[in-house]
């Protein structure tokens, strides 16, 4: 072959590589609809109990209700999965928030241990599969609510592999870190994203932190693999790597992370300023931001995270005000 004939080559394939990664870093256009697989964790730590007498599996539940409940300007449907062991159940297909809330009311804590790769990864496949006629015109969202550390993704599944040995993207190569990681930004497990790509899924993830409790402590609920031993606790650092990979998630792919701490009240939504109580300190921030888009409005006050804080965060907040633990009678509820 000549060589100028190579040079055309090679400027073609130049080319279409460079037009594939700016594809990738655009957004698509405004979504129509949006589209949730509400992933719950159902292994035996969500057993143990917080200080509030709630167990971290019932604060789960209230968690991925207020999601669902949250008011969007488009239609929003619902699939429920939860995971224990080493599998997951698709506990609901796509449906309304009325038929999710029901759902999830139903569902209930089990022993197992905690194939979080597995299910998140394949989550995402489920969801591109609903409405293809859509294209790429609705929003891909994957829930978690989890307080299990990945430790029991089988073998041979697409996102399987040892933990990274790096705490931030990008990760090490074949660790299931690397794997989800590029599963959201490409949908492809083995397909890290070009710089400045642009997700195609969301991650909003609720942690409830302990995890699995570390020896000694007397909130003990431990998890036992399929063959029916004891899970050993995870080091304080293996936990650290955890919650700032899942931080770093929900971040770059445009999500919300979200921690719910066993000796802190049940974080309720609308509450802007984390002092759990919706009141008039919430209702005028979402006033001050009223129209804008996030960023640069405050995220605070954009609860159901569509990037943009309008009618329908105002709302929630309204709907919400005098709601939360933190609330007491000195607080200063919504005057409508």
């Amino acid at each position: 072959m000549k060589k100028g004939t190579l040079q055309l080559l090679a400027v073609a394939v130049f080319t279409l590589v460079m037009q594939a990664g700016e594809a990738l870093a655009q957004p698509p256009p405004l979504p129509v609809e949006q589209h949730s697989i509400i992933v719950v964790d159902r292994s035996g730590s969500m057993s143990a109990v917080r200080t509030d007498g709630q167990t971290r599996f019932q604060a789960a539940i209230l968690n991925a209700k207020e999601y669902v409940n949250l008011s969007l300007a488009i239609p929003h449907y619902f699939a429920v999965w939860s995971f224990e062991g080493s599998t997951y159940i698709k506990e609901q297909g796509f449906a309304s928030a009325t038929t999710t809330i029901a759902t999830l009311n139903k569902l209930s804590v089990g022993v197992g241990v905690t194939p979080l790769a597995y299910t998140v990864c394949d989550a995402i496949d489920a969801l591109f599969t609903y409405r293809t006629d859509l294209g790429n015109r609705a929003k891909k969202v994957v829930k978690l609510v989890s307080d299990g550390e990945e430790n029991s993704t089988p073998s041979g599944t697409q996102c399987y592999g040892p933990s990274s040995a790096l705490e931030n993207p990008p990760y090490t190569t074949n660790s299931w870190e690397w794997k989800v990681y590029n599963k959201f930004a490409t949908r492809n497990a083995n397909t890290p994203p070009p710089a400045g790509a642009f997700f195609p899924a969301v991650l909003n993830v609720t942690v409830l932190s302990g995890y699995i409790t570390f020896r000694g402590e007397s909130t003990s609920a431990p998890e036992y693999s399929p063959a029916g031993q004891a899970m050993a606790p995870s080091s304080a650092s293996t936990l650290a790597n955890y919650y700032s990979f899942l931080q770093a998630l929900a971040q770059n792919s445009g999500g919300v992370y979200t921690q719910i701490v066993d000796s802190q009240p049940t974080p309720v939504v609308g509450d802007t300023n984390k002092d759990f109580c919706v009141d008039n300190t919430d209702y005028s921030e979402v006033l001050a931001n009223y129209g804008a888009t996030v960023p640069p409005g405050n995220p605070a006050a954009d609860f159901n995270n569509d990037k943009v804080v309008d009618y329908y965060d105002y709302t929630t907040v309204v709907n919400n005000q005098g709601k939360g633990a933190g609330c007491g009678s000195s607080s200063v509820f919504i005057t409508k």
